[in-house]
């Protein structure tokens, strides 16, 4: 009676020893996977405290661009016509703009929980550009249909440039606090042309005078902003500007100008700070 008792009780500590060690592996295992879900969402928390701030936000920016080769047409009052170029110069710009920017989406099931982010903005910017210009070409009269008797012409004034446009932009966020975009503008400008003169065949028509012009513009762009912290960025820009057919009109010797350029063509380079309120 006593030996098979006392292997009962043998066998009952056994099992009771196998049942607390299965119990405490699985208690291992499942405070490991809590231990590795914590560290997940604190990695999670770090990639989305990168994530750009939500709301209104103001930028200052300057830089430089250069004004294509433009072609000219000019109408006289007493029936002269005139042809040439100017541009092909650089020129100062500096600007402003205010905007706002949304939360925007979380990309994809593979950058779910990444830092991956697609960020839409809207903005008013508004800058200046300023450039003196000098050209050549040529001031005469038809003698037939398909020939002109003309003089030498140069010509030279100051441009100064008042661009506006609304642009919308969508930007990609990711875990490093580099913010790539693109987006386009439209809006208008207002052309003020200062100190023009010209000259034909040497004889001075024009010295000093002055003109009014505004019209469309439109302007793809592209750019990068890097963020120190959720509001406060710093940008680099690229933008194509193109203004439609300035018109010139100003009194010469030679009776009132009208000078049509083609379309005006602007590559514009900008480096600037932007920081979001709220």
């Amino acid at each position: 009676m006593t030996q098979p008792l006392r292997a009962g009780i043998e066998e009952g500590d056994s099992a009771a020893s196998t049942s607390t060690d299965l119990s405490s592996a699985g208690g291992d295992k499942e405070m490991k996977e809590a231990s590795k879900e914590m560290k997940e969402q604190k990695e999670i928390s770090k990639e989305e405290a990168f994530r750009p701030k939500e709301g209104l936000y103001a930028g200052l920016y300057g830089g430089a661009g250069y004004m294509d080769t433009n072609n000219y047409n000019s109408n006289f009052s007493s029936g002269l016509l005139g042809r040439g170029n100017l541009g092909g110069n650089w020129q100062w710009v500096g600007g402003v703009k205010v905007g706002y920017q949304w939360k925007g989406w979380e990309l994809g099931d593979n950058l779910a929980g990444k830092g991956w982010y697609l960020m839409p903005a809207a903005e008013f910017d508004g800058f200046y550009i300023g450039n003196s210009q000098s050209g050549s070409g040529f001031t005469g009269f038809a003698t037939g249909p398909m020939t002109i008797a003309a003089a030498s012409t140069n010509t030279g004034m100051q441009l100064n440039m008042g661009i506006m446009t609304i642009n919308g932009l969508l930007k990609l966020v990711t875990p490093w606090k580099l913010v790539p975009y693109i987006g386009m503008g439209v809006g208008g400008y207002y052309l003020s042309a200062s100190n023009i003169s010209q000259s034909v065949a040497g004889h001075g028509i024009v010295n000093g005078a002055s003109t009014t012009d505004g019209g469309f513009v439109f302007t793809p762009i592209a750019g990068a902003e890097y963020y120190f912290t959720r509001e406060l960025s710093l940008f680099v820009e690229f933008k194509f500007l193109y203004m439609n057919n300035p018109v010139l009109n100003y009194g010469t010797s030679l009776g009132n100008e009208s000078m049509h350029f083609g379309n005006m063509l602007n590559y514009i380079g900008v480096l600037g700070a932007k920081y979001v309120f709220w």
